[in-house]
């Protein structure tokens, strides 16, 4: 790929389900569910060193790879987007270990985890965490996710209410792609289809970094490792770079999600839910805004939100805030709701 020609595509892409944006009056400001933590004076902030472990975890399908931030209880399992990797919750890992344990996944044909040829479904997903989860002998924890993530993050608290103590959907979750792309797979498809990035280089990833909005939780030099995590060599010994996850194997993902009604998703989940979008309570798009008055309408009182100022990608943009508003849920909201059970 010509590097000019890589630039371009890159200054669109986004490592998620698709953003429709639109401006939002002061007054529709002022109803916004949930809380808003800005990011102005604390998005630098320092965070705590952590050990990580990186490990492959077996399964009867495939070995997943892990990077075990140690902490304490509860654990969060951290689950990262579409066509990312594990890397992408270092940052907010950092903040929150060694308070809490986070145990981020590289789902099945991302990142050092194995690629089979199909399983991209919901069901199938969750059950590879499922698997991981007993190999790692973890009591019930909270499973937070991003994106597609956020997603599977449901899902898994869906199926197993027992081992979910939580869900956290960051920026992702409160889906219905039919709402923005139209009813049919068909409408679908080419506008969901990822931009080729077979034959990128480190160095346009890196000075990409340099101006993108994502190195604010940190530096362009970090931020480029972590986004480095979604490619590997393409074996040609020309130092070009692919995406770890095959297009086929992206598609399926996508077309499951199009598929996917999150809303009534939500219905079997019986644990407290936090919602992090990412957004701006002056520019806010309108139906994100719908999306987390839907969610609150299936969740009630489970439905926690918190907005965090950012683009799409705030597990790396804004790793302060979106560990914050987990560590708030983490250690009141959970609780309170518990009460309230009893």
């Amino acid at each position: 790929m010509p590097q000019e020609a890589a630039r371009v595509r890159l200054d669109g892409w986004q490592c998620g389900a698709p953003r429709v944006r639109g401006e939002m009056s002061p007054a529709a400001a002022a109803m916004l569910p949930g809380k808003y933590a800005s990011a102005t004076a604390r998005h630098n902030a320092p965070a705590m060193a952590s050990t990580v472990q990186e490990r492959r975890i077996p399964t009867t399908g495939p070995s997943l790879g892990v990077r075990d931030h140690l902490g304490g209880e509860p654990t969060v399992l951290a689950l990262h987007g579409l066509a990312s990797n594990a890397r992408w919750w270092d940052l907010v890992a950092e903040r929150l270990s060694p308070r809490f344990r986070v145990v981020a996944v590289d789902l099945r044909g991302h990142g050092v985890s194995d690629k089979p040829d199909g399983g991209y479904d919901f069901a199938t997903v969750v059950a590879d965490l499922r698997e991981l989860v007993a190999a790692l002998g973890l009591p019930p924890l909270v499973v937070a996710g991003h994106s597609w993530g956020a997603s599977v993050a449901l899902a898994f608290g869906a199926a197993f209410p027992d081992l979910s103590l939580g869900v956290v959907c960051v920026d992702g979750g409160a889906t219905d792609l039919k709402a923005y792309f139209g009813p049919t797979w068909e409408m679908a498809e080419q506008t969901m289809k990822p931009p080729n990035l077979a034959g990128i280089t480190a160095q346009v990833l890196r000075d990409w970094m340099d101006s993108s909005p994502l190195s604010e939780g940190s530096d362009a030099n970090v931020a480029a490792g972590i986004l480095l995590g979604n490619f590997e060599d393409d074996g040609t010994g020309t130092g070009h770079l692919r995406p770890r996850l095959a297009l086929d194997h992206h598609m399926q993902i996508a077309k499951h999600l199009f598929e996917l009604d999150g809303y009534e998703l939500m219905t079997h989940v019986r644990c407290p839910v936090l919602f992090v979008p990412a957004g701006h309570p002056d520019h806010e798009d309108a139906p994100k805004v719908r999306a987390m008055g839907r969610a609150r309408g299936v969740l009630g009182e489970r439905a926690h939100i918190t907005w965090v100022d950012g683009v799409h990608d705030i597990p790396v943009q804004r790793p302060t805030e979106v560990a914050d508003a987990i560590r708030v849920f983490l250690e009141t909201d959970l609780g309170s709701q518990a009460g309230r059970a009893r």
